[in-house]
């Protein structure tokens, strides 16, 4: 046999076996049964007792509850924490100090808020937070949640004062706390006046030594009203 004839031959059974296979796939594909969005075993749709449709039930002892969902549960996000009101506590806060902080960064310079807020009762509780937040207002509730959660708990007397006199140097300031007969009054200013009224003093003297840093200042503050804590 010539070279032609070899060809022609291979040629042909190539021909031959690629129709086959296509004419398996032809059979095979009109043997499939359509599919049918009624069946019972749908996940989205079915009926009530075998379907785990999300309006009609799911499977089991869930099929009767109507409840939808996988499984008979109700789907999506549970709304009943936002609907409830919020609960109002005795605390009250005052911010002393909310400043634009810039921290450098591969990319450049990132702004942020940084706020100092004081938190009391006026019955003796008070705590104070300092923190970080990308606006003004995401930083202001954050350092309120911070110092409802270090909270101090003081010893004030019938007269709204304290028992003894306490002198704290923190850092670079120096805070005296003095107590004072009733009628007195607070004889404070700045940023130590607004931590004393909420913490429910009504007489007392007060001094700052040193630095007039309203953080650090604060921070000696309630390093002085620790020695008060019961």
């Amino acid at each position: 046999m010539s070279e032609e004839q070899i060809k022609k031959n291979t040629v042909e059974e190539t021909n031959q076996s690629t129709s086959k296979i296509k004419e398996s796939f032809k059979s095979s594909s009109q043997e499939k049964k359509p599919f049918s969005n009624n069946s019972g075993d749908n996940r989205r749709g079915g009926s009530r007792n075998f379907g785990g449709g999300r309006r009609e039930g799911g499977f089991g002892k869930f099929a009767k509850d109507n409840k939808g969902g996988r499984f008979g549960r109700r789907g999506g996000r549970n709304n009943n924490r936002r609907n409830k009101p919020e609960e109002k506590d005795d605390f009250d806060s005052q911010v002393i100090q909310v400043k634009r902080v810039t921290r450098v960064v591969k990319g450049g310079k990132r702004m942020r808020f940084a706020a100092l807020v004081v938190v009391g009762d006026k019955k003796g509780k008070v705590g104070y937070g300092l923190k970080k937040g990308m606006d003004f207002q995401e930083s202001v509730a954050k350092a309120t949640r911070q110092a409802k959660n270090n909270l101090i708990d003081l010893k004030i007397n019938e007269n709204g004062t304290f028992e003894f006199l306490s002198l704290v140097k923190y850092k670079a300031t120096s805070v005296m706390l003095k107590p004072a007969n009733s009628g007195t009054g607070l004889i404070s200013g700045g940023f130590v006046r607004p931590v004393l009224e909420l913490a429910g003093l009504k007489n007392c003297y007060t001094k700052i030594i040193g630095s007039n840093n309203k953080v650090s200042g604060v921070q000696a503050v309630f390093e002085a009203l620790k020695q008060y804590a019961k």
